[in-house]
């Protein structure tokens, strides 16, 4: 029998990366001097945001391993986002998006707490187990090299750090503390926060991941807030997101901001993807509709400026000039550069919940 937890009703959408609102935070970002649109130049500003979140490969799939070991022992970490749900244009059942048997308990079973777990070749898991040393908050993973094609510990066993997952809630929200550690150096240390709130018939649920990653030279900072409001009597969802990663070493910033209502018997929904690049004194803004046929289009504004048209499909993007005229080569492999970055920080945030049982939708 699973182990019901705190944050059982909390299941929000990342999964709905999409439809963004006209805007982003307001919170002051690097300054320096503006200069004019130049897509080589911004995706030279943001590579390092892109090697940062497609590094610590072995940390990071880790983190993939963390559910399936925990219910294998009889327990279960918050599902912050329903399984299943790998597109923001499918169908949604309202029904299982809320435990109506809510109820305010620890993370993890008491007898989890201060237990080790350890890769079991025989078992092809990680096993809890009596080692020492584990928080007695929580509970601590041995972090191995990991092969890149399975995804897992590589053969045989290299123990290269730890991962602990500490109980940090109290009778408010459900908080979850995650640090990782190799070769002495702190790779991600970050807290995940889940609350609620009845309003009548309906249920708002708010989900929070905020701390940073590191290699132990640069360090990218982020804030992901992901708030979902179900109304029951009219079969709508209400969903805001705000994702904010900053490497302030770079002078370099990104914005995900969105939110919309969801009509859940809908068959068909269009949505709206914003992306804002700060980069030093430039301000580049990437807003595209994706459609339920996947169709693409949108701009790219700089300065306030529309510098790009957007057209194609969300895998294939095509770019003209603000006045429909072919760009260069080179232009349209930095702007397809840039373009990927959502697929990174979708990618990034499915990490952030991976111990959750996280599923992310790519744009």
């Amino acid at each position: 029998m699973h182990y019901r937890t705190t944050a059982r009703p909390f299941m929000l959408l990342t999964a709905l990366i999409g439809v963004g609102i006209a805007g982003c935070s307001d919170d002051d970002g690097p300054t320096g001097p503006v200069t004019p649109f130049d897509p080589s130049a911004t995706a030279q500003a943001v590579s390092e945001m892109e090697d940062r979140l497609d590094g610590d490969s072995d940390v990071m799939m880790s983190l993939a391993l963390v559910n399936p070991a925990i219910e294998a022992e009889g327990g279960m970490l918050p599902q912050l986002i329903p399984g299943g749900v790998t597109r923001p244009t499918q169908s949604f059942d309202a029904q299982s998006l809320v435990d109506p048997t809510f109820s305010m308990e620890p993370i993890f079973p008491a007898n989890f707490l201060g237990k080790t777990f350890e890769w079991d070749e025989g078992l092809g898991r990680y096993a809890m187990t009596d080692r020492m040393g584990a928080p007695t908050n929580g509970i601590r993973f041995i972090l191995y090299a990991v092969d890149p094609f399975t995804e897992q510990p590589a053969t045989p066993l290299n123990e290269v750090g730890l991962l602990d997952l500490t109980d940090e809630g109290d009778a408010a929200a459900t908080r979850l503390g995650v640090r990782a550690e190799t070769g002495g150096v702190t790779r991600l240390d970050y807290l995940v926060t889940a609350s609620y709130a009845l309003l009548g018939e309906n249920i708002q649920a708010t989900a929070t991941g905020a701390g940073f990653i590191s290699d132990g030279t640069r360090r990218l900072d982020f804030d992901l807030v992901q708030t979902v409001t179900l109304n029951n009597d009219t079969g709508t969802m209400q969903v805001d997101l705000l994702y904010d990663l900053r490497m302030d070493d770079e002078g370099v910033r990104v914005v995900v901001d969105a939110g919309t209502e969801i009509d859940l018997s809908a068959s068909e929904i269009g949505l709206e993807v914003m992306m804002t690049i700060t980069d030093g004194g430039n301000v580049t803004v990437f807003d595209a509709m994706v459609g339920q046929d996947d169709s693409l289009s949108g701009t790219v504004i700089h300065n306030g400026d529309t510098v790009v048209l957007i057209s194609g499909t969300s895998s294939a993007p095509a770019f003209t000039d603000a006045s429909g005229n072919p760009l260069t080569n080179a232009e349209v492999v930095a702007l397809t550069q840039i373009f990927d970055l959502f697929d990174d920080v979708f990618d990034f945030v499915e990490d952030v919940f991976e111990p959750f049982g996280a599923e992310a939708a790519s744009v």
